[in-house]
C-alpha cells in the first residue's frame, strides 16, 4: 500500500503517547520485550502553537518598497489536555518519584525539579477523512525530543483536567536516530514532524542481548502488513538479514548486547 497523498479533513484526538529517551535520544528500550512508551489515558485535546513569522516592511517614496518574512523568534509549543489522573506518568514527566506513605501514593507539585524535566518524545494521532474518496486515514505528530511540564488542576464542581505544557526541542534526527537531510526531508532541523498514514502509527523499541534474534510486537497491536514495517538498529536502517511478520521481526544474526532496535509500524485502527 502506498503512502497517502490525498487531501484530508483531520479531526479529534485518538491517541497520545510519551517515550522515555536514552542518552542518544532513542526510545529507552528495557530488553527484548517491546517498549511502547506510556499512553496519556483520557487525552482530549492537543493544541500546537506555531509562532507568526517576523515581517519586515521596507518603506520609501510614500509607500511600501518590499516585504520580507523571517523565521519567528519564538519556538513552537503545545498544550495537551488529559482527564485521567496518572501519578506514575506525572512523576516520570516531572523527573521525580511516586512515594508511598502508608497506603497512599504521593507525588510533588512545584518541586525543586522544575526546569530540569527529563527529555521525552511524543507520538499523537487523530483520524483523517479523504476529501476525494472519503477514505479514513490517520494524521500524526511526532515530537522527537521535548520537555513536558505538568499543570495539576485544583478541585471544583467540574471534572478535573490536567494540562501538560509541551516544549519541543529543535533536533537534527528522527526519533529512530536517522539524521534529517536536504535530499530526503528538505531540511536539517525540526521541532515537530507531521505524518499521514493509511493506518495508525506505533513505535516500539528493543534492546539486544547478544542472543535473542526474535522480537515480538505487543500482542494486541500487530502490524497491519509487513510493507509498512521499518526497522533501525542504533540509528541505521536494517534492510537485510531480517524477516518481518505482522507479529514481530527476526534477525538472521542476533543484535549485539545493548544494540537499540526501533520499529515503526502501522496497526489496525
Amino acid at each position: 500500500m502506498t503512502a497517502p497523498i490525498e487531501k484530508t479533513l483531520n479531526y479529534g484526538l485518538r491517541f497520545a503517547n510519551v517515550f522515555e529517551l536514552d542518552a542518544n535520544g532513542l526510545p529507552k528500550a528495557n530488553g527484548v520485550m517491546a517498549y511502547e512508551g506510556t499512553q496519556f489515558k483520557g487525552s482530549t485535546a492537543f493544541e500546537l502553537t506555531i509562532p507568526d513569522a517576523r515581517k519586515l516592511t521596507g518603506l520609501g517614496e510614500d509607500g511600501i518598497t518590499q516585504v520580507v518574512y523571517l523565521p519567528p523568534q519564538d519556538g513552537a509549543d503545545a498544550r495537551l489536555n488529559v482527564e485521567a489522573a496518572d501519578p506514575v506518568l506525572a512523576a516520570l514527566l516531572d523527573g521525580t518519584k511516586v512515594a508511598t506513605v502508608g497506603e497512599a501514593s504521593v507525588i510533588g507539585i512545584a518541586t525543586d525539579k522544575q526546569g530540569f524535566e527529563p527529555r521525552v518524545a511524543l507520538l499523537l494521532y487523530q483520524a483523517a477523512k479523504g476529501l476525494e474518496t472519503g477514505k479514513t486515514y490517520w494524521h500524526s505528530f511526532i515530537i522527537p525530543s521535548a520537555q513536558v511540564v505538568r499543570k495539576s488542576p485544583g478541585m471544583g464542581a467540574d471534572k478535573a483536567v490536567t494540562q501538560y505544557q509541551v516544549a519541543p526541542n529543535r533536533v537534527k534526527k528522527h526519533l529512530w536516530g536517522v539524521s534529517f537531510s536536504n535530499s530526503v526531508e528538505g531540511f536539517l532541523e525540526a521541532q515537530v514532524l507531521e505524518a499521514w498514514s493509511n493506518y495508525p502509527l506505533r513505535i516500539c523499541s528493543f534492546l539486544g542481548d547478544g542472543t535473542a534474534t526474535e522480537f515480538s510486537f505487543p500482542v494486541n497491536y500487530p502490524a497491519v502488513a509487513t510493507d509498512g514495517i521499518k526497522v533501525w538498529k542504533n540509528g541505521v536502517e536494517v534492510t537485510s538479514g531480517l524477516t518481518k511478520t505482522v507479529t514481530g521481526i527476526t534477525f538472521t544474526t542476533a543484535p549485539a548486547n545493548n544494540d537499540v532496535i526501533v520499529v515503526l509500524r502501522e496497526v489496525a485502527g
